[in-house]
């Protein structure tokens, strides 16, 4: 059995740290910062102890400080008093111009007011003279087709009218036999005519010139083809129900007329030429038989 020999390599005791290291940062920070407050606080003690004490300096100091304090006191009520008579003279501008401003804010509207009243106005005499003109439009159109100074087309029948077979000139077709057709198809509904592409006018006229038939001073020849705007699913069959139709067939009936008639969808009428308008009056002084002559386009 062998002897227990003791540890020869245990540590040894450590030695005591200095306060300053052992002690927390933040209460070291704290005791320091406090014990110099207490040092300071001594040494002025110490000083003020070894100074003469005389109570009328700090009597006399105190009245300078009241004396200060009351000199501020009314420097600041002066001025609190001008600020506010300031601040009263600028709100009763403010008051004076909102005032203003509501007075101007009022005409302003009813100017408005009367404007919008005068636009509405406006706009009714608008929709009445723009009615008006679309009628004027409407009915200067109905005369232009009428009076045959426009181009027309439009759905109508074609007649064709040749003269008899006969070689007397009395036979043939002559201005007033177009004349009865062409009023037959005016009676009948037709809203424009032409015979061989001559278109007719309230002016125009059908002459006969020896055995030539003239339109609007133009010589036409036979065949005669008289073409008419109209419904021509009933232009046809109402010109057999006018007077002047029935006297149109009975003349083709009677002197044998060559008549064909078909309907068309689309007929084409050329516009009429204006005619000259004379105006003949008397001459009022030097030669009294001299003649003024007015043309009118």
């Amino acid at each position: 059995m062998s002897d227990a020999m003791p540890d020869q390599s245990a540590p040894e005791r450590p030695r005591d740290l200095p306060e300053h290291v052992t002690t927390p940062l933040l209460a070291l920070i704290t005791t320091r910062s406090m014990d110099e407050d207490y040092a300071h606080v001594a040494d002025r003690k110490a000083e003020r102890g070894s100074e003469p004490t005389g109570s009328s300096r700090r009597g006399w100091t105190t009245l300078a400080v009241v004396g200060a304090f009351g000199l501020l006191v009314a420097v600041a009520g002066v001025q609190t008093s001008r600020d506010a008579d300031v601040q009263e003279l600028g709100r009763a501008t403010l008051i004076s111009q909102i005032d203003a401003g509501r007075d101007e804010v009022a005409d302003l509207q009813r100017e408005i007011r009367s404007l919008s009243d005068a636009r509405l106005a406006a706009e009714e005499r608008n929709e009445t003279l723009a009615a008006q003109s679309d009628d004027l439009e409407t009915r200067v159109r109905r005369l232009e087709v009428r009076t045959g100074f426009v181009p027309v087309r439009g759905e109508g029948v074609r007649i064709t009218v040749t003269n008899p077979q006969s070689e007397d000139p009395n036979d043939e077709v002559r201005d007033e036999d177009l004349a009865t057709l062409v009023d037959g198809l005016w009676q009948a509904g037709a809203e424009a005519i032409a015979i061989n592409g001559v278109r007719l006018t309230a002016l125009a006229g059908i002459r006969n010139t020896g055995r030539a038939i003239h339109v609007n001073s133009q010589p036409l020849t036979p065949p005669y083809v008289v073409e008419a705007i109209g419904d021509n699913a009933t232009l046809q069959a109402r010109l057999l129900e006018t007077s002047q139709g029935q006297a149109w067939f009975g003349l083709v009936n009677g002197l044998d007329f060559g008549y064909e008639a078909e309907n068309v969808n689309m007929v084409r009428l050329p516009a009429s030429t204006l005619r000259t308008l004379r105006d003949v009056t008397e001459g009022t002084s030097g030669n009294p038989s001299k003649t003024e002559e007015e043309v009118t386009p």
